[in-house]
């Protein structure tokens, strides 16, 4: 919003930002979805061990830790026969969110392209969708950038 503001011309194609099931910015996603905006999905597994919040918590707050390990997923993991990683970024996908997960592991990689071959039902995605109450960031704040 800031930017129409200021009177930009042209709006970005692209808006990186935190996203995953515990903290979804329904303001700005829905700001970039009413202008054409394409969110791409910043940490779509909840930003692992080397997360602010995760070093912060000496490891307590460790996003992908969480997600993977939440019931609400896993149990969806089970009905699909997907990996809850998989369910993951299958739920970012069907959001309409661009992912582009990171990993060093040539299988985790494999794994995370085996993603196009299911689809997550109404219930699933919603039982996903509600663990955004928790409204957990684990990644940096753009909020204390001037």
């Amino acid at each position: 919003q800031q930017l129409i503001e200021d009177g930009i011309d042209v709006l970005p194609m692209v808006n990186q930002i935190e996203v995953h099931p515990l903290y979804q910015p329904k303001e700005t996603i829905d700001f970039c979805r009413k202008h054409g905006i394409v969110v791409e999905a910043y940490s779509p597994l909840g930003g692992g061990s080397a997360s602010n919040a995760a070093r912060a918590s000496e490891g307590e707050l460790d996003g992908t830790r969480l997600l993977l390990r939440h019931p609400s997923v896993q149990k969806v993991s089970e009905e699909t026969g997907k990996t809850t990683a998989q369910v993951l970024l299958r739920w970012a996908l069907q959001q309409d969110f661009m992912v582009i997960p990171r990993s060093s592991k040539p299988a985790r990689i494999q794994e995370n392209f085996d993603i196009f071959d299911f689809e997550l039902r109404e219930e699933q995605m919603r039982s996903i969708s509600e663990l955004a109450e928790a409204g957990q960031k684990f990644c940096w704040d753009p909020k204390g950038v001037s």
